[in-house]
């Protein structure tokens, strides 16, 4: 007899689904001691992935599926839980949201109807609320969860362009709004401008204002910019926030550009995908002073929130700025059913997954308390990197860490201007392609830099250290070769 394909609700099925996850199960642990990135370089590892045949034309044993899979795939994976995986926000899970992942799998709701997700509706609804009086929003407010920080970031600025144009895109974009701009700092996210090209206003509409040494957009200069604009005819539509910026961890100066937004009849959208999760410390929230004001926030919660992707929100000021949202479907979101909530009426998707599901039950399960110290261990952390990196003569500090990232690079003895850049590409690429480290790389005001992210709540001051310290030998190792 074959195994049973579905959960049906027979013994068989159930026994199938148990021995299903004690395979997987089995598979994951054994592939769970290893370094934080693959050796094999990416020639082999596209080599693998050409001999894997994805759709047999006969079923194999899952078993076997699996044991390839893990000696193959899962084994050659970067390794989130290690400490010296650190480039990224990207971070690892919460065991407990790993696990209710199996029952949003095998559930399936999709949340754009409440006759396709009854009560998943209804958690999600709660939980969207829960985040926003965590933040400090209005009763006004509401929400909802979707892929990620850079569809967060569309649906927000999509309602700063309708609130602009005075309501739903119905016939294109009215005239004079090639006028409109949207104003967010040199360091926010390139969702913002992917996001307005989308939005058929341009990526030029987005303006870069300048940031100060500590990485935060410069007030005097965002007044210079709106002065600017007043004079070429511009017509500021948005203003957007970054609450931890990928390169810095900056937090803009959120009261202080709400003011100028609102000064100007501006949406304010602040994207707190990483910034978010402070509001759950006492300590640390006041460091977002001015998210409670926004029209609109971006709230990644798997990053600070230890949920597995994706996992983000979108939260509204206004309930009724959703409005511009809605197209109505006969089949779906129907007018006359108006005494249940359909969340396709709040999202640009249609099939969606119960990604509320894990959420509720890990933060239920952590507790707000516990989380709080999650993050001000990671804060702190950057902070002491930040102060290591200070204390050695062979690297630079590059900005003042203010959330969970550390900007430097390597500066040892010997080694002119003109030659730090490749150098520092070097130490980075060298630490990945061994498979001993992942470290950031980017560019800051000109120079590459290299880049520590803590998300791991299992790092240590004692592996920072040992981090540090590689990559300064890596650096060393290089010069000596050059020379």
């Amino acid at each position: 007899m074959t195994a049973p394909l579905f959960l049906d609700g027979s013994p068989a099925a159930h026994d199938a689904l148990r021995a299903a996850v004690a395979e997987v199960l089995a598979v994951l642990t054994a592939t769970d001691e290893r370094g934080p990135f693959p050796s094999a370089g990416p020639a082999r590892l596209r080599e693998t992935a050409q001999a894997i045949e994805p759709l047999p034309d006969d079923a194999e044993p899952l078993g076997e599926v699996l044991a390839d899979v893990g000696r193959t795939v899962l084994a050659n994976g970067a390794r989130v839980t290690d400490p010296w995986c650190a480039a990224h926000l990207h971070p690892p899970t919460l065991l407990t949201a790993a696990a209710a992942e199996l029952a949003i799998a095998a559930t399936n709701q999709s949340m754009d109807s409440y006759d396709q997700a009854p009560m998943a509706t209804y958690v999600e609804d709660r939980l969207v609320g829960r985040l926003n009086e965590l933040i400090g929003l209005p009763a006004t407010a509401s929400g909802v969860l979707t892929s990620g920080g850079t569809a967060s970031n569309l649906l927000g600025l999509l309602l700063a362009r309708d609130h602009a144009a005075g309501g739903a895109n119905l016939s294109g974009l009215p005239a004079g709004a090639g006028r409109w701009r949207i104003l967010a700092s040199a360091g926010a996210h390139v969702s913002v401008r992917q996001a307005a090209a989308v939005l058929g206003l341009g990526r030029d509409a987005v303006v870069a204002v300048g940031t100060d040494d500590d990485g935060r957009m410069d007030v005097a200069a965002l007044d210079r910019t709106l002065d600017q604009l007043a004079q070429t005819g511009a017509v500021p539509i948005a203003v957007v926030g970054t609450a931890g910026t990928t390169d810095t961890g900056a937090v803009d100066p959120l009261a202080a550009l709400a003011d100028r937004a609102a000064a100007c009849g501006a949406w304010f959208h602040v994207d707190a995908a990483v910034g978010s999760a402070l509001v759950l410390s006492d300590r640390l929230k006041p460091l977002v002073a001015g998210l409670e004001r926004a029209d609109s926030i971006t709230a990644d919660l798997h990053k600070l929130w230890w949920q597995p992707i994706g996992a983000s929100a979108l939260l509204v000021r206004s309930a009724a700025s959703l409005g511009s949202v809605r197209e109505p479907a006969d089949y779906l979101n129907r007018t006359e059913d108006d005494d249940v909530l359909n969340l396709v009426d709040r999202s640009l998707d249609t099939s969606r997954r119960f990604d509320a599901l894990k959420i509720l039950v890990s933060l239920r399960a952590t507790g707000r308390r516990r989380l709080a110290g999650l993050v001000e261990h990671l804060v702190d952390l950057a902070a002491l990197a930040g102060e290591a990196v200070r204390r050695r003569a062979d690297l630079e500090l590059l900005a003042p860490p203010q959330t969970v990232t550390v900007l430097f690079r390597c500066r040892p003895d010997g080694v002119d201007e003109d030659r730090l850049d490749a150098l520092n590409v070097d130490v980075q690429r060298r630490l990945l392609t061994s498979g001993r480290a992942v470290v950031g790389r980017t560019r800051y005001r000109g120079r590459v830099a290299l880049k520590l992210t803590f998300t791991n709540p299992l790092t240590s001051p004692d592996d920072v250290a040992a981090l540090l310290a590689a990559v300064a030998a890596e650096a060393s190792a290089r010069v000596g070769v050059a020379a």
